[in-house]
């Protein structure tokens, strides 16, 4: 699990004598990942449907009727990927943000973004990395129950429902655009390789010494000219100061009155000020423990993320049972506020866990076997292992199901290659033409997808629980106030 420190071309899913064609012709700087994803899904898999489902889904999102500006659809996006640093995506949605009318100065960092879209920073590293510690108290800030349309700085439940599901989707296409090879790992300037490497200590202790050598500029993009100019502004020479969130007299009644210890004891405060993610529980500025990187920072706490939900210090946080609160519970809930875009995501995953062409590479690499004997070869086991596995790490377990059989069908080779790609996406620097072996690419695909779409379930099954817990506590009419864990 090595970090990238050098500009390296992982786009590998292309015959040999493409490649050094497709390098000369890609404009990596003005790439657009999403219609890619969707040309390789059309062609490469065997399955092109899954185009429909991705790529459509995904889309649907900046379109869907909804009461977010269409604007901070595509930054919400651009906090979303840099989460796991995913240039490509970074790229495009700053363009999008800027085609859609969106202010300049926002692209300068959260910190220039409107209170609203800051107070949502927090939950974005959580959902991104470790959703097991969303709590229902995190909402007091973000929802308001005064005026139906939330407020300039509130969000409705159906905007807030929109916009966490268009951030953790984005987390769930950095995966699949790191994986099948088009994240951007050419013309870095130093600015977005201190980025890529902000976690890095060794790289870190080189990077500050004098000895080190940095890369060579290259022309700025249009963005990034933009960008450079609005930092010599006043406005843009200063960050904006951190400050109270304002909550509703209703809202702070009920976190006095609500229960000390429910579904974790051992976080220490649910403060506004925490929301803002750039102050620390302990009140201090998360910037001044940071490496000085000088890239835009679109999510504060770049150096968080994921760890073993076994090893996680908030042992009294259970695993989510899936028999207890499941898809079923999810869908109802963001139905009333976004029926197409639930109604999409319930027949994507569907089809994604369905899928199977009744092969299996893996098992025939050797080249053994007829076609015929190919055909019937059975799946399921392979994709119920993948799609298990896979939200175990986000902590979601199936108490119907047999976790010993994930050893017997995954190799420890295809369960390091789920976890980098499920949880660290943007240090995965294995070639996809070499991760996987024995699979043919559109099976490769398939996997890549399976990884992604269970992350993001397991991550709105966290979300909608908590949810659910903040109506019972906060918006319960008849006084009954328990939270379901």
């Amino acid at each position: 699990m090595s970090t990238l420190k050098t500009n390296t071309n992982t786009n590998k899913n292309y015959p040999k004598r493409d490649q050094n064609k497709r390098r000369k012709t890609v404009d990596w700087l003005n790439f657009d990942p999403i219609p890619e994803v969707d040309r390789l899904f059309r062609f490469t898999c065997k399955h092109p449907a899954l185009h429909v489902h991705m790529t459509g889904s995904y889309g649907h999102m900046f379109v869907d009727i909804s009461d977010l500006p269409a604007p901070s659809r595509h930054y919400l996006a651009v906090m979303g990927a840099s989460r796991h640093r995913c240039l490509s995506l970074i790229d495009h949605h700053r363009r999008k943000f800027l085609e859609k009318g969106g202010n300049p100065y926002w692209l300068l960092g959260v910190d220039w973004a409107h209170m609203k879209y800051r107070k949502l920073d927090y939950l974005n590293r959580m959902i991104c990395h470790r959703p097991w510690m969303i709590h229902w108290k995190n909402f007091a800030v973000l929802i308001t129950r005064r005026s139906p349309d939330g407020g300039p700085a509130f969000f409705s439940i159906c905007s807030l429902h929109h916009a966490i599901g268009i951030m953790s989707m984005t987390h769930a296409m950095c995966t699949v655009v790191c994986c099948i090879g088009l994240e951007r790992r050419v013309d870095l300037t130093q600015e977005e390789i201190d980025f890529l490497n902000i976690d890095d200590i060794d790289y870190w202790e080189a990077r500050l010494s004098e000895l080190f050598r940095k890369v060579a500029d290259r022309p700025e993009t249009n963005v990034e000219y933009m960008i450079s100019e609005m930092k010599k502004t006043e406005k843009g020479m200063k960050r904006p100061a951190a400050k109270l969130c304002a909550m509703t007299t209703e809202t702070i009644e009920s976190l006095i009155n609500a229960p000390p210890a429910t579904y974790s004891s051992n976080r220490k405060s649910y403060s506004p000020v925490l929301l803002l993610a750039n102050i620390d529980e302990n009140g201090d500025d998360i910037l001044e423990k940071e490496p000085p990187c000088e890239y835009p920072i679109y999510s504060h706490h770049r150096t968080f993320g994921y760890i073993d939900f076994r090893k996680r210090p908030e042992k009294d946080i259970p695993p989510f049972r899936v028999e207890e609160f499941g898809w079923d519970h999810v869908y109802n809930t963001m139905n009333e506020y976004t029926d197409t875009l639930t109604s999409r995501l319930d027949h994507m995953f569907d089809h994604i866990r369905t899928l199977t062409g009744n092969m299996s590479s893996a098992s025939n690499s050797s080249g053994e076997g007829s076609p015929a004997d190919q055909n019937e070869i059975d799946t399921t086991a392979f994709r119920e292992a993948v799609w298990n596995y896979t939200q175990g790490l986000y902590g979601v377990r199936v108490d119907d199901y047999d976790y010993s059989k994930i050893n017997r069908v995954l190799d420890k080779g295809t369960k390091t290659f789920i976890k980098l790609a499920a949880c660290y996406p943007h240090k995965l620097t294995t070639e996809f033409t070499k991760a996987l072996p024995g699979f043919k690419d559109s099976e490769k695909i398939h996997v890549v997808m399976m990884i992604a779409m269970a992350r993001f379930q397991a991550s709105m099954f966290h979300y909608t629980r908590a949810v659910c817990n903040y109506n019972a506590m906060c918006l319960s009419k008849k006084g009954w106030k328990k939270p379901l864990d």
